[in-house]
């Protein structure tokens, strides 16, 4: 999936996202770098930089600039 996560460095997308403790939860983020293994990533709703695991990102949405 890093491939496919790369072409979204610099634009907002949606995900859905494996906590560590099996819950999901849904984020919102903008991937500044992407690896082999991991995304480091803005997280708007933490308002915080993560690094979050590819293995972990289940789905991932691209966020329509036109909504509020």
């Amino acid at each position: 999936m890093e491939q496919g996560l790369q072409q979204f460095i610099g634009s907002p997308i949606d995900i859905i996202y494996l906590e560590q403790d099996d819950r999901t939860t849904q984020r919102k983020i903008d991937i500044l770098t992407a690896g082999d293994q991991c995304v480091f990533a803005y997280c708007f709703n933490r308002r915080e930089p993560e690094l979050l695991r590819n293995r972990d990102i289940l789905a991932v949405l691209p966020v329509d600039r036109c909504s509020h």
